[in-house]
């Protein structure tokens, strides 16, 4: 005769795998590289072209925030 199968519950609970501490913690990391980038560009100018690693850096930043699902940007 078959023993029925059951699942056995622990009474500690998990540690958070990495990946889900990786979703928890990206968008607040996001925001705040995001600060930091936008006070840089106001201390830069307004009419001053941003170098090629300022450009790659921004456009990293906007997908990983697309990508995140921060909110929707309209253009201007």
């Amino acid at each position: 005769m078959k023993s029925p199968r059951t699942r056995t519950v622990k009474g500690t609970p998990k540690q958070g795998s990495g990946l889900s501490k990786l979703l928890i913690y990206a968008p607040i990391a996001l925001e705040l590289l995001s600060l930091i980038r936008r006070s840089q560009k106001k201390k830069r100018g307004k009419y001053v072209k941003a170098r090629k690693r300022d450009r790659a850096l921004d456009f990293l930043l906007g997908q990983a925030r697309r990508t995140v699902g921060s909110g929707k940007r309209g253009r201007r």
